[in-house]
């Protein structure tokens, strides 16, 4: 049995917030997941973009009550892209991304950002990376 023992109240309205999870193509064809999060319909806004792929740590989307107060609720997008390197599907993803490899995590995270201009979901001059 799971109880709460103490939680926090919700820093702002997320029921409009919706979190897609699509897929770019790669420059060696390799197929990278990434995530939207913005409310609901929102297109070719500002658009923030985040991605570590490195030592294989994982970077998944969570509830995050600053981006959501500063970002989202002012029509901005946030984005976060599974590039090789992370942990978010084994070593093997993440070792292909090491030393020698290195440059594709970079392809990678180009590839998320002509997918998202592709589908219209961003515009390069309003594209920031974190």
């Amino acid at each position: 049995t799971v109880r709460i023992l103490r939680s926090l109240s919700p820093l702002y309205n997320a029921t409009a917030v919706e979190t897609l999870q699509l897929e770019a193509v790669s420059k060696d064809g390799t197929r990278v997941p990434y995530f939207v999060t913005r409310q609901q319909g929102t297109k070719n806004g500002p658009t923030l973009m985040y991605a570590y792929g490195g030592f294989g740590i994982p970077v998944l989307p969570t509830y995050q009550a600053t981006a959501g107060v500063a970002w989202l609720e002012r029509g901005g997008m946030y984005v976060e892209a599974n590039i090789r390197g992370g942990g978010e599907f084994g070593p093997a993803w993440s070792n292909v991304a090491r030393k020698a490899g290195r440059l594709k995590a970079y392809e990678d995270l180009e590839a998320v950002a002509d997918d998202l201009y592709r589908r219209g979901l961003a515009r390069p001059e309003q594209l920031g990376l974190l």
